[in-house]
């Protein structure tokens, strides 16, 4: 079986940024397994290609047939990944996703070769960046600014921490790629 790189770190850390330049990466061969939620989309979000979007009740009504390998709750909103998406992902290739640590524990313990990877940042640019993104509320900041803490707590359940202050997303991009490259070498060997 294909592994699992799960990318988990604080709101406003670079995740999603990351995640779409490895994709594009050629040679790697890595796929997206598609969260789940119950949030609404937003303007530039397409359903199946960013995100799976349901109702609430439909999301409690998979979540009650443990039709997720992982989920939680959110700032009010339900995020998950489907069993059937994460293995039908991983019959194409190493996956690559984003979750929390609770997902990635819940994840590695179904699929041993799971590698997590926390991307961290200091404080002060993390609060900037999520002030800057399109949409975010005066309510959104304060509740990602209280979780950040207990975010951060995580760095040390991961198998590797990378820090991507401002300026430098080439270089932790470059050390993401390297990690994962090794990772995906030490297979074939």
């Amino acid at each position: 079986m294909n592994p699992i790189f799960i990318l988990v770190g604080p709101s406003g850390v670079g995740k999603s940024t990351v995640q779409e330049r490895l994709l594009t990466q050629s040679g790697l061969g890595l796929v997206r397994a598609i969260t789940t939620t119950t949030r609404k989309p937003r303007p530039i979000e397409t359903e199946g290609q960013d995100f799976f979007f349901l109702s609430p009740e439909a999301f409690a009504e998979l979540a009650s047939h443990d039709g997720f390998v992982e989920w939680v709750e959110t700032f009010g909103r339900s995020y998950g990944t489907s069993r059937k998406e994460l293995d039908a992902k991983l019959a194409q290739g190493p996956v690559l996703m984003i979750t929390d640590m609770r997902g990635a524990h819940s994840i590695k313990a179904k699929y041993p070769d799971t590698h997590v990877i926390f991307i961290d940042a200091p404080r002060a640019d993390l609060i900037r960046r999520i002030e800057e993104r399109p949409g975010t509320t005066a309510e959104d900041l304060e509740r990602r600014i209280k979780r950040m803490d207990e975010e951060k707590a995580g760095a040390k359940e991961a198998d590797i921490v990378l820090e991507n202050p401002d300026g430098k997303l080439e270089d932790t991009y470059q050390n993401l790629l390297t990690y994962i490259s090794s990772r995906l070498a030490s297979r074939v060997h």
